[in-house]
C-alpha cells in the first residue's frame, strides 16, 4: 500500500492545489481555461506525438485490452440509460447523456498521469493505443444515442439527420488535438524518419510538464462545477462508473486472461471517474447538464477511495 500512496496522493494533492488556487481567488478562472487549453491543445498532442513515434512495441498491439474496456463501458452505459429512464423517469435525451456520464471515463486529464507514474513508460504506450479508438469511439456512440434519443421523443430531429450527424462527428475528429497527436506521432513512426537530437529534447522537456499540469487544470476547471438539483441518479451514476466499469474488467480478465501489464492499464483506465467529455456533450445538447455535473464532481471525490483499491487489485495480478 505505500507503493499505491505514493502514486495516489500526489495526483489528488495536485488536483487539490489547482482547484485551490481558483477558488481561493488567487488566480482567476480564465487562467484554469488557459492552462486547460494549452494541456489539451499542446502539451498532451505532444506527449503523444513523442510516445508513438518513439515507441518501441514488443509482441501484438493490446486490441483484447481495448475490447475488455469497451465491454466495460457498455457494462455502464447500458444500465445507466435504462436507470435514468424507468426510475427517474426522464427523457430519453437525458438517459443518452447519463449512459455518457456512467462510462466516458477522464484517460487524458487523469489517466495520463496517473498510469505514467504506476506503470511507466511501457503503460503509457499500451494507454495510447487505447486512447486511439477511445474518443472517436465515444464520441460516434454519442452523436448517434443523442440522434436516436431526439427521434425517440418525438422531437424535431432536423439537425440529428444521420448525414448531418456524420459531418459534424467528422470535422470534430478531424480537428481534435488529441486525435491529430496520435495520427501524427502514428505517421512518424510508420514512416521510420529519424527526429533530430534538438527536436526529441525538446519534446522531451513538453512532455515532462504534460501530466502535473493535466491535474493542476484538472484541478481549476471544478471550480465552475459544482453540485446542481437531484443527487440520486448521479449516485447512482457514479457507481457504475467507480465500482461497475473496473469490475466488469476485473470480471472479463478471468474470461481472457491478457498480459499483466494490458489488465492493469485497463483496470486503472476504467476506474478513472467521469470526465468533462459528459458535461460538453450535455451542454452541446442542451440536456442533462445538471445529471452530468453532479456526476463529474461525485466520481472525482469518490475515486479519491476507489483508484486505490483498484491500484490495489491489479498489483495482485503481478
Amino acid at each position: 500500500m505505500g507503493s499505491i500512496a505514493t502514486i495516489v496522493i500526489p495526483v489528488f494533492c495536485l488536483i487539490a492545489l489547482g482547484f485551490a488556487a481558483v477558488r481561493s481567488g488567487y488566480l482567476k478562472p480564465a487562467v484554469g481555461e488557459g492552462v486547460t487549453d494549452f494541456v489539451i491543445k499542446f502539451a498532451i498532442p505532444i506527449l503523444l506525438i513523442k510516445s508513438l513515434a518513439t515507441a518501441e512495441f514488443s509482441g501484438d498491439l493490446p486490441w483484447t485490452m481495448v475490447a475488455v474496456y469497451f465491454g466495460a463501458i457498455l457494462a455502464a452505459w447500458i444500465p445507466a440509460s435504462i436507470l435514468i429512464h424507468l426510475v427517474w423517469k426522464r427523457d430519453m435525451r437525458a438517459s443518452s447523456i447519463a449512459g455518457v456520464a456512467a462510462s466516458f471515463s477522464n484517460l487524458v486529464l487523469l489517466g495520463i498521469p496517473l498510469i505514467q507514474l504506476a506503470y511507466g513508460q511501457p503503460g503509457l504506450q499500451v494507454l495510447f493505443v487505447l486512447l486511439s479508438v477511445h474518443l472517436i469511439f465515444m464520441m460516434t456512440a454519442s452523436s448517434f444515442a443523442m440522434e436516436w434519443a431526439v427521434r425517440a421523443d418525438g422531437m424535431d430531429a432536423t439537425a440529428m439527420r444521420p448525414l448531418t450527424v456524420m459531418k459534424s462527428l467528422a470535422h470534430n475528429l478531424a480537428v481534435n488535438p488529441i486525435i491529430v497527436g496520435i495520427v501524427t506521432g502514428v505517421v512518424i513512426r510508420v514512416s521510420g524518419l529519424p527526429l533530430p537530437g534538438f527536436v526529441l529534447e525538446v519534446l522531451d522537456l513538453v512532455s515532462l510538464c504534460t501530466g502535473p499540469l493535466a491535474l493542476i487544470a484538472l484541478g481549476m476547471g471544478l471550480v465552475k462545477y459544482g453540485f446542481r438539483g437531484n443527487l440520486p441518479p448521479a449516485a447512482a451514476l457514479t457507481f457504475l462508473s467507480l465500482i461497475v466499469m473496473p469490475a466488469t474488467v476485473v470480471a472479463l480478465q478471468q474470461v481472457v486472461q491478457m498480459p499483466v501489464l494490458w489488465f492493469q492499464v485497463a483496470l486503472l483506465g476504467a476506474s478513472c471517474p467521469t470526465g468533462v467529455n459528459a458535461y460538453l456533450i450535455a451542454s452541446y445538447f442542451r440536456t442533462g447538464e445538471g445529471l452530468a455535473t453532479n456526476t463529474i464532481v461525485m466520481a472525482l471525490m469518490g475515486s479519491i477511495i476507489t483508484i486505490p483499491f483498484w491500484l490495489w487489485v491489479g498489483a495482485q495480478a503481478v
